[in-house]
């Protein structure tokens, strides 16, 4: 991508949860990427000068990172997408990540008809000594109430604590 006259590069580690896409498959639910997490270093050309530096690229990375994250939940196939909230985590390393929430719905074609699963995505962008993001992605709901598959474990507020925490461990 290009920003601000930089061509911007991303160095990234992309993780899914297949045993939850198993454990949906097998319960009887539809097959499908249900929960994924990202991070990235990026890189720049030229390289930022030093007066510039990564404090200073970060506004317009971020905005640049939160339109690419949109078209990449489209991707994905979500739809209603919608900017809900920003917040600061602190990750391991001290510094602040601003973390900005989204959500979503899935839509899916399920034996029984279409079905609309509520997703929450999260990305977060921040500097320490190199730019950095994290993304992720998981359902917002009881999938077994969602999907109508009895017995289906799933717990989203525990989702949701384990991305914050994936989030504060990323470092270059």
């Amino acid at each position: 991508a290009r920003v601000a006259g930089f061509v911007v590069r991303a160095h990234e580690c992309r993780y899914e949860d297949d045993r939850l896409r198993e454990r949906v498959r097998s319960a009887g639910g539809p097959d499908h990427l249900w929960r994924l997490f990202y991070a990235a270093r990026l890189t720049f050309t030229p390289p930022l000068p030093p007066v510039v530096g990564p404090s200073m690229a970060l506004p317009k990375v971020r905005t640049a990172a939160r339109e690419e994250f949109v078209t990449q939940l489209r991707d994905e196939g979500l739809t209603g997408i919608e900017e809900r909230s920003e917040e600061h985590i602190e990750v391991e390393s001290g510094e602040r990540a601003t973390v900005t929430q989204y959500d979503a719905t899935f839509p899916i074609e399920a034996t029984d008809g279409r079905r609309e699963v509520p997703m929450e995505g999260w990305i977060g962008i921040w500097h320490d000594g190199a730019v950095l993001l994290a993304g992720g992605l998981y359902p917002s709901a009881p999938l077994a109430d969602v999907l109508d598959v009895p017995g289906l474990e799933y717990d989203p507020a525990a989702s949701r604590d384990e991305l914050r925490a994936l989030f504060r461990r990323v470092d270059r």
